[in-house]
């Protein structure tokens, strides 16, 4: 018996695909053997190999900017999906040329589908990872979906005043009002993620873990608004949101639909809303102002839980979905960029907000590669347990 490199599903397989591989496999033509579905596939790995060198040599220059990193891994592990797409095509179409070749077409097969399925995870992850917004949020097109914000005491309830608020930053209150956006956008992210559970048959207990974080996000929202109100008066909360119907919807095909929530949990339930929950945990300790203390220490046992239950729609999707989720989530664990992509405000960046519950570039760095290696090793064991076991030949 021989394991699938988990962290490399579809490598072991290539090798035997190619040794078995016959020279030439076309009946009709012999002197032009063509594109093969097999040399379609190395060329798949090899710009699946070169788009993540080049991002490792983008991410050593300062002076390139996310955006542009940003677009060259959608365009590079979006081509070879494509090309791994053409690949499956391919062999698919020489199935009665290859009916008399033993083996040679499942594991070829395999080793296509495992190929692309990396490629689907990477491709989703790299989406996903465009830029950093706290917790489960609403996409469209790897853009995150914020809602306006209005005058109104909707969300901002009148609280105590908040002790020697004069002497908070210029922005504070504006940042603390972003913060509130991105807890406002998870509440209707926990709605889709409520019916994109249904859809697929999820069982009760991941469907109620679902509700009761958006609840907890509404929170969120209120202490957030509200803390923006008692540090500088505004009276103004989240306005109407169109925007959060048009978020992204599940694929129709279930095995991709399955991968597609597999990745998105990993993403935004086990590392971003893990990130949050350990960088607003620090920042309750450093927190000199006892109002915003209490908050934080709230927001952060939410979000921990909130990331456990993320992990468990990881392991069911995985249970249903077999092979083909763990080859996208190991894609997915292997193109998780080196750093987060926040968007703190200038001030904020070296630390200085942190007494008033706004982390630094330092704080977020730490906590996000914690977070990151603690999801690669997870995802290695589980993909190890996910992936069949092959006989030897």
């Amino acid at each position: 018996m021989q394991r699938v490199d988990s962290m490399g599903p579809g490598t072991g397989i290539l090798a035997e695909a190619a040794a078995q591989a016959p020279a030439s496999t076309p009946r009709r033509s012999p002197k032009k053997p063509g594109v093969t579905p097999g040399k379609l596939l190395l060329g798949a790995l090899a710009v699946f190999a070169l788009t993540g060198l080049a991002l490792a040599a983008l991410d050593s220059n300062s002076s390139v900017g996310n955006g542009a990193k940003a677009w060259v891994a959608l365009g590079g592990f979006g081509l070879s999906v494509l090309i791994s797409l053409v690949a499956l095509l391919r062999s698919l179409s020489k199935a009665y040329l290859l009916r008399d070749a033993g083996g040679t077409l499942p594991s070829l097969g395999m080793a296509v589908l495992s190929l692309f399925m990396m490629g689907v995870g990477a491709f989703f992850t790299l989406a996903m990872t465009m830029a950093f917004s706290r917790g489960r949020q609403l996409r469209r097109f790897g853009r995150i979906l914020l809602p306006p914000v209005e005058h109104s005491p909707t969300w901002a309830d009148a609280g105590p005043p908040l002790e020697n608020s004069s002497e908070a930053p210029s922005g504070l209150a504006q940042q603390w009002r972003e913060n509130g956006r991105t807890e406002h956008a998870s509440v209707a992210s926990f709605a889709r993620l409520t019916l994109d559970l249904m859809a697929l048959g999820a069982p009760p207990a991941l469907i109620a873990a679902a509700n009761e974080d958006a609840l907890d996000e509404i929170r969120h929202t209120e202490a957030c608004f509200g803390l923006a109100r008692a540090l500088d008066g505004k009276v103004e909360s989240p306005g109407p949101f169109p925007a959060a119907r048009s978020a992204r919807t599940l694929l129709h095909s279930r095995r991709l639909a399955l991968v597609e929530l597999a990745v998105a949990s990993l993403i935004d339930g086990a590392l971003h809303e893990g990130v949050s929950a350990r960088v607003i945990a620090k920042l309750a300790r450093r927190c000199e102002h006892p109002q915003i203390r209490d908050v934080l220490k709230q927001i952060a046992a939410d979000e921990g839980r909130h990331a456990a239950h993320g992990w468990d729609v990881v392991e069911w999707c995985l249970a249903q979905g077999g092979a083909s989720v763990a080859h996208a989530l190991a894609g997915a664990a292997r193109s998780l960029p080196e750093r987060m992509h926040g968007n703190l405000p200038r001030a904020a960046r070296s630390g200085a907000w942190e007494a008033w519950g706004i982390h630094g570039e330092a704080l977020e760095d730490s906590e996000y590669a914690a977070t990151r290696a603690l999801i690669v090793q997870r995802v290695h064991a589980l993909v190890e347990q996910g992936l069949p076991r092959r006989t030897a030949a």
